[in-house]
């Protein structure tokens, strides 16, 4: 997992090109002014989905992973709370549905949360299981990008 922002300074290293992608393609749009719904960036192997939602409080959101797809969340307008775990196997499958890339986790033990402000990104590998859409504080309205990057372009 890896936390940035849009507004960060440049620096010495550089992310794969493909995520370096998904974050030009969040830093060269009117995010706010896009209307909810999916963008493609690069077809089925780089896509934005634009979503407005009211975070929910924490033990009501589900934890989930991805086996084929990469997340950069972005918050646009809010702050939401999102929670991780590394992924070790070990954890209890809530449901697993076939045909989709998700897979949803419960009791999970040492699980982190940060607050993410507008502005700023996480980004979640495959390996990191993650719970997006809570509330910090009381459950508030929050427009946000996820983009969907192929695990396989890294």
């Amino acid at each position: 997992m890896i936390l940035g922002s849009l507004n960060m300074a440049s620096c010495h290293y550089s992310y794969p090109e493909a995520i370096q992608k998904a974050l030009h393609w969040l830093k060269n749009n009117d995010l706010a002014a896009m209307e909810a719904g999916t963008y493609e960036i690069e077809g089925k192997d780089i896509y934005a989905m634009i979503q407005e939602i009211t975070t929910q409080p924490f033990d009501v959101r589900r934890a989930e992973k991805h086996d084929v797809y990469v997340d950069v969340q972005c918050i646009i307008s809010g702050t939401e709370r999102m929670g991780y775990v590394p992924y070790t196997g070990a954890e209890e499958v809530e449901e697993n549905p076939e045909d989709k890339d998700i897979c949803f986790f419960k009791n999970l033990s040492n699980e982190n949360y940060i607050d993410v402000p507008a502005g700023a990104f996480c980004i979640f590998f495959t390996n990191d299981i993650h719970r997006p859409g809570a509330a910090a504080g009381e459950p508030a309205a929050v427009k946000k990008v996820i983009v969907k990057v192929k695990e396989t372009l890294l």
